[in-house]
């Protein structure tokens, strides 16, 4: 049919999502032209039609390339439609540690004494980031509060873990000394030509970040095997399943990731370390 004739929206449940015998969630169709999710009648057209198929037991909503959608429209769409948007958030938290100590596994190094940096703004979010991993790491900076949720964070860290964090208020001084470093920030800026280009680079934020240059590609997310996850073959789902719609389907406990995805491009662990994280001539 010639693209001008079709309608621009036509709302249709087109598949159920099914983990071993039960039905965890429902892949639907809505737009079947593209549209501009800023332009505030096209995203309302669509939620409008989102809402035609809602029932009362759907309560998360997972949109193809949400990823690139702002805060501000996620939570437009959230309170729109009285559904969750989960971004895989707890899924990442409950990884960071493993993922680096198998990297620095392969490296035959100790990652203890390793220096992370952790980049984050939300108080609540940096207190859980760095109680996660604060069993694992000796020496754990943290930025992107004020001095007063900073403060606070410090005291709660050093009461429930024993560990006393690193503040600084000028980062990039120091830039060159981190191995690891985790972005949850939205925008941040940073230079990150400092960094040695060994070092890992979780980048976990939205918007606007610092230019990759010819570092290696910043890790973005985690993934799994959509047959790990005992998810049933569906056609309208990647075989590889990014943390946010894997959170949506099956909740946020899961642990041991199978791929880092980086710039477009999922990579085992050992992968990226062969690729990237290996300094040449060392074994």
């Amino acid at each position: 049919m010639p693209n001008f004739l079709l309608p621009s929206i036509k709302p249709k449940v087109i598949d159920d999502i099914v983990i071993k015998e039960n039905t965890v969630g429902k892949v639907i169709g809505i737009n079947l032209k593209p549209f501009d999710v800023n332009h505030k009648p096209s995203l309302d057209m669509f939620l409008i039609d989102v809402q035609k198929l809602k029932t009362s037991d759907d309560t998360r909503l997972f949109i193809e390339g949400q990823e690139n959608l702002n805060s501000e429209t996620l939570r437009y769409i959230e309170e729109y439609t009285n559904m969750r948007i989960l971004n895989g958030e707890n899924i990442k938290i409950k990884n960071l540690s493993l993922v680096i100590k198998e990297v620095y596994a392969i490296l035959k190094e100790d990652p203890r004494e390793k220096e992370i940096l952790i980049i984050c703004d939300n108080k609540d979010m940096s207190k859980k980031v760095i109680k996660s991993m604060a069993k694992d790491f000796r020496f754990i900076t943290t930025v992107g509060t004020n001095k007063e949720e900073h403060d606070d964070i410090y005291n709660y860290i050093l009461e429930e873990t024993g560990l006393s964090l690193f503040y600084t208020s000028n980062i990039d001084k120091i830039l060159e000394n981190y191995k690891v470093i985790i972005n949850f920030m939205d925008n941040v800026s940073m230079d990150f030509s400092r960094v040695k280009r060994n070092s890992l680079i979780f980048n976990f934020g939205r918007g606007k970040f610092p230019s990759n240059g010819k570092r290696p590609p910043f890790i973005e997310d985690f993934a799994y095997d959509a047959n790990d996850l005992d998810i049933v073959d569906n056609k309208w789902l990647y075989n590889k399943i990014r943390t946010d719609l894997c959170e949506a389907l099956v909740g946020n406990n899961l642990r041991k990731i199978g791929y880092l995805y980086a710039e477009n491009r999922f990579y085992t662990v050992k992968e990226y370390v062969n690729l990237y994280t290996k300094i040449k001539g060392k074994l």
